[in-house]
């Protein structure tokens, strides 16, 4: 998968496999966009969880509390 779909994709499995996630920046896609559709997905679900930025506007890191 490419884009947006396949880098949300790509985070929530690996969110789902170890608790935690650290999101960054590609070629195609800004940081705020992969964590915007990330955070949705989650409020969707009514998971509790964590954001911090790492590096503005090129790294994030998520965690399920």
């Amino acid at each position: 998968m490419n884009g947006i779909l396949g880098e949300v994709g790509k985070a929530l499995i690996t969110l789902q496999a170890e608790g935690e996630v650290i999101i960054e920046r590609t070629e195609e896609l800004y940081v705020d966009e992969i964590v915007y559709y990330v955070e949705e997905t989650l409020k969707g679900v009514k998971a509790a969880y964590k954001v911090e930025e790492i590096e503005s506007e090129v790294k994030t890191k998520i965690t399920l509390q």
